[in-house]
């Protein structure tokens, strides 16, 4: 991590990044140098209409950012707007073109086979985008209803989840080159959903992922506190904040989750409701505004990079930039930047309700402190309990399946604990022989980003099937398994 957040900034221009598809990373290089990196983010269109004239406006975008210094390179989402999208290999390529700069691709496992990923990892390093984070994914908007959902039971996902610690093995265990990353939600405001954020991302750093890209939210405390989980745990990785330039129509359905798994304050909401109540430019302004005072806390908090998104023409792209460079040659203090963050919100708290988890205390304040020992916040009074029928299954199936039990009991304790897979194929070990399947997207080695603000699963039906997890490895003193790496692919 550069830049020590305790430490005033000098605003410094990154270098301009070219393509090179000889097999060189610019981006890769750049970010291990600790320059301060500023990525633009387009989703990959919906296959409704043809491949060109889809990316006809983010390519008038890309254009736009090879004129901009600043801009390091682009970002391209797959299946964030649906799951029928273009593909995002191809889109990611197209926009290197464009600008001239090098793509970071968000691969989502959304409705995704093991095939799809590992032929989208083959194809980007033969097309030059050697620079991936593979996501979970959001839900899809094709996943099967339930027929009775009062019963808490989701059917699956006839294509399924693709992990994305799992999709960081695949990368691992190929020799594409790739330079993988990891994506973490720190919006997060209770101590189970954090700490199974965190433990993730330690999973997929211990799997190999060598750089950070965070969901995009609005509470720069979390923004902090990622910072100081890393350093509490010495571990010094470049890491990129996504910041969302919000338009008018985000503002309209902000209630429904622009970005799932991230949720803030009403009084937000409301200030948002009331800016975009104002007359066009006024609004987009303050808007432009916004961001670009993020970005500068984000360099400020020691973060290696910003990936903006929201920026949907070439023409406000020109006015971000323009606000960007005003608010870095202006801001160079923290506590000053501190001040004019929190008078810019009227000072209110982010948090989406009273009394919200942090991890460590003294974020945000306005002489900014580095992180010390003594600021970390105790989570495990705020652990959930485990279930006694999880405790009694855990601590059954753990004899019965031990490497000294005779065939036959091992195999019928598989086939009567995991009756909705074939004999543990389903990967509970991984979970304290708790069956991944009751998780609506069957995941087994991490808790994906997308929970509500109280725990709640995405889907509405329950809480996250991790929490049960993490209750099991509390009780067990056993924390540290949730973190392990997964070995790579023979």
């Amino acid at each position: 991590m550069n830049n020590r957040p305790d430490n005033p900034v000098e605003p410094r221009a990154p270098i301009q990044l070219k393509m090179n598809f000889s097999g060189e990373n610019p981006l890769a290089d750049a970010l291990r140098k600790g320059e301060f990196l500023l990525l633009i983010e387009q989703d990959t269109p919906l296959s409704e209409q043809p491949f060109d004239s889809a990316m006809a406006q983010p390519q008038a975008v890309a254009k736009r950012a090879a004129a901009h210094p600043l801009i390091a390179g682009m970002a391209v989402t797959d299946r964030r707007r649906g799951e029928d999208s273009h593909d995002p290999v191809d889109a990611a390529a197209r926009l290197a073109e464009a600008s001239g700069k090098p793509s970071l691709l968000i691969l989502s496992g959304k409705a995704s086979t093991r095939e799809r990923v590992r032929d989208a990892f083959a194809r980007a390093a033969s097309q030059g985008v050697r620079n991936i984070v593979p996501v979970t994914g959001d839900r899809s908007d094709k996943h099967p209803e339930p027929r009775a959902p009062h019963l808490g039971h989701y059917p699956l996902h006839p294509q399924g989840y693709f992990d994305s610690a799992a999709a960081l093995r695949l990368i691992k265990s190929s020799t594409t080159g790739l330079y993988a990353g990891a994506g973490v939600n720190p919006f997060k405001y209770n101590a189970a959903d954090l700490y199974l954020q965190y433990y993730k991302l330690l999973r997929k750093l211990a799997t190999g992922a060598e750089f950070v890209v965070t969901h995009a939210g609005w509470d720069m405390k979390k923004l902090q506190e990622l910072q100081w989980f890393l350093q509490m745990r010495d571990i010094s990785v470049p890491v990129i904040a996504r910041v969302h330039l919000l338009s008018a129509q985000d503002i309209e359905t902000i209630d429904s989750d622009i970005f799932p798994g991230v949720q803030a304050n009403r009084l937000f909401y409301a200030m948002l409701q009331r800016e975009s109540g104002l007359n066009p430019s006024q609004g987009v302004s303050t808007q432009l505004h916004r961001a670009a005072l993020q970005i500068v806390g984000c360099k400020l908090l020691g973060y290696s990079g910003v990936q903006l998104s929201g920026v949907k023409t070439a023409e406000t792209l020109d006015m971000v930039m323009e606000k960007v460079r005003e608010l870095l040659a202006k801001h160079r203090d923290t506590a000053a930047w501190i001040s004019a963050w929190n008078e810019f919100h009227n000072f209110i708290e982010f948090a989406p309700f009273s009394g919200g988890f942090y991890a460590f205390r003294n974020l945000m304040m306005s002489q900014l402190p580095a992180y010390k020992p003594e600021y970390a916040a105790p989570a495990d009074n705020s652990w959930p309990k485990p279930r006694g029928k999880d405790s009694c299954r855990a601590a059954s199936l753990r004899l019965l399946l031990a490497p000294w039990a005779p065939k036959w009991l091992a195999d019928s304790a598989r086939f009567l604990a995991c009756r909705r897979c074939k004999h543990g194929e389903c990967g509970y070990g991984n979970c304290y022989y708790l069956c991944p399947k009751e998780c609506p997207k069957a995941l087994s080695l991490g808790a994906c980003g997308g929970t509500k603000p109280d725990g709640t699963c995405e889907f509405g039906h329950a809480p996250c099937f991790f929490h049960r997890v993490l209750a099991l490895a509390a009780a067990r003193g056993e924390l540290d398994k949730l973190e392990e790496g997964i070995p790579a692919e023979s």
